[in-house]
């Protein structure tokens, strides 16, 4: 059995296109378990099991992913067999081919695989898309959780995927990285694909901002800095919705971005 842990915030855009891409391209058996915030109970349906969100607020951010995806990992960990699959995926990623295979091909070499962000100059393993066993995940005590700082660009950042990064490291243990295969990018950091296997579109839930995006004009004096950030979030944002559109009509689109049909 596959159980795959994703979360969608108050915006359920994302739900149907999710589990339609799952149903296309995965080829064993699995089970979608989901946190959600603000989702209607018609995309609910769509989901083997479903965790609402605690009392405290969640909003969609580093901290607040983390949280819930370690959550919905400690839940599975006490249904699931040792020998499962558990797979992580952002609300706003999903496979565009066959998965499983070259995921289980993988796991074979090494306990973990995941998206490693070298675009973003980030070491970790990504929870856009990652994939271990139960077993693996509850004997190392995974977590999503941020952690330990690395550097970018001379200045120390750390993110949900900190803790996990640490906690591999200390144990000497080496995972497998799932690079981006991009031969069109729109933006340096979003409209990724994966190892071929998958897309993330990224900040699906929020403003689309990056890191890569902040540190390009964060050196110029105040006023043009302020000018230059409303430039580029109405700039990533008009991409976002652009690219949305073109994936909620063709199921296919993922072809332009891999350099396979005209972008």
């Amino acid at each position: 059995m596959i159980h795959i842990a994703t979360n969608h915030f108050r915006d359920p855009r994302w739900v149907d296109i999710q589990l339609r891409h799952l149903a296309r391209h995965t080829s064993e058996p699995y089970e979608v378990h989901a946190t959600v915030v603000g989702i209607d109970e018609r995309h609910r349906a769509g989901f083997d099991h479903v965790i609402d969100s605690p009392e405290t607020p969640i909003e969609p951010g580093t901290r607040s992913q983390g949280k819930m995806l370690t959550l919905l990992a400690e839940e599975i960990g006490r249904q699931g067999d040792p020998d499962d699959l558990l797979v992580f995926m952002h609300g706003d990623a999903f496979p565009i081919a066959d998965w499983v295979e070259p995921v289980r091909w993988m796991l074979a070499e090494r306990p973990l695989a995941a998206v490693r962000r070298d675009e973003n100059l980030e070491p970790t393993p990504h929870e856009c898309f990652c994939a271990t066993t139960v077993g693996f995940w509850t004997e190392i005590g995974g977590s999503w959780m941020p952690g330990p700082v690395w550097d970018f660009g001379g200045r120390p950042v750390t993110d949900t995927s900190g803790s996990l990064w640490a906690n591999l490291e200390s144990r000497g243990i080496e995972w497998h990285p799932i690079l981006r295969t991009n031969a069109a990018n729109l933006h340096p950091v979003w409209f990724a694909v994966y190892g071929d296997i998958v897309y993330h579109h990224g900040a699906g839930f929020r403003t689309p901002m990056s890191r890569r995006d902040f540190s390009e004009y964060m050196s110029l004096p105040v006023p043009l800095r302020n000018a230059a950030g409303v430039t580029r979030r109405l700039a990533n944002r008009y991409a976002s919705r652009k690219m949305y559109r073109r994936i909620a009509r063709d199921d296919d689109f993922h072809l332009a971005l891999m350099g396979t049909t005209p972008p």
